[in-house]
């Protein structure tokens, strides 16, 4: 016991007394949606927009420490991203025997993601480093199809990612490879079909190209690309119906402000 209470202070004092700073970011987002659901292999219905038709906002703020040596560092980060628009629909009545493209219609969406992320950042050289993360994160994702048919993604996942950075002058630019691992999917129909659906799974591969202009050391401009596969697996079959397997690549850019102390 005296040994566990000795680490924990050792823990806290490493974080109290390490040398720090910190970064607050705010930025714009648009989201392009092209996403598909399947049964046995055939298409049942798509959503699809453009960047200006789910937009929204992205909020992060970073905690970064210095490690017990000078090529080393640790960070943590909190990202909150928030959208809101509408997507084309294209499927068919549920039940109905017409198929793919006897419906059309338009989505409203709202889409949240929360991000709570610890990396290690190993500096190689002056201008060049590899940071290694491991990150817990939420996401849902509200499809109101109709009045009578609203439709709740739900899941939480562990975000592991892998980030090459290089710096030349007020330039960086940071490619970004990360695997979500979705914990306990669940899909909440309310509405004609009110139920709710264990996913077989819900992961998600994702590739962030981000650049950052230095004006000077407290302030940024901010810009990245982010192209995003996700797969969703059937689910459990509930009073005679299920949630099929999808697929969507989405994509989004973003734009915004980093202030640092």
């Amino acid at each position: 016991m005296v040994k566990k209470i000795t680490l924990i202070a050792l823990f806290t004092s490493s974080l109290l007394f390490a040398k720090a700073s910190g970064e607050y970011s705010v930025n714009y987002v648009g989201m392009s949606m092209d996403y598909k659901e399947y049964k046995d292999g055939t298409l049942l219905d798509s959503e699809s927009s453009g960047y200006s038709d789910l937009t929204g906002a992205e909020f992060k703020y970073k905690y970064n420490m210095e490690g017990e040596t000078a090529s080393d560092s640790n960070a943590i980060s909190l990202t909150i991203m928030a959208l809101d628009g509408d997507t084309n629909y294209v499927g068919s009545y549920i039940g109905s025997s017409q198929g793919y493209g006897s419906l059309t219609g338009t989505t409203s969406n709202k889409i949240y993601d929360f991000d709570l992320d610890f990396a290690h950042i190993y500096q190689q050289s002056q201008h060049y480093k590899i940071i290694v993360s491991l990150g817990l994160g939420y996401r849902f994702w509200r499809r109101e199809l109709s009045a009578q048919q609203v439709e709740d993604y739900k899941w939480y996942s562990l975000r592991p990612s892998l980030a090459f950075s290089y710096n030349y002058k007020s330039f960086s630019i940071s490619p970004e490879f990360e695997y979500q691992y979705g914990l306990r999917p669940r899909m909440k129909a309310s509405g004609v079909l009110a139920e709710e659906f264990k996913l077989g799974g819900a992961n998600i591969m994702q590739f962030t190209l981000p650049v950052e202009y230095a004006f000077n050391q407290k302030f940024s401009l901010y810009g990245a690309y982010t192209y995003q596969y996700q797969k969703i697996r059937e689910s459990n079959v509930v009073s005679g119906f299920l949630e099929p397997e999808s697929k969507a690549y989405n994509e989004y850019i973003k734009f915004g402000l980093i202030f640092k102390y």
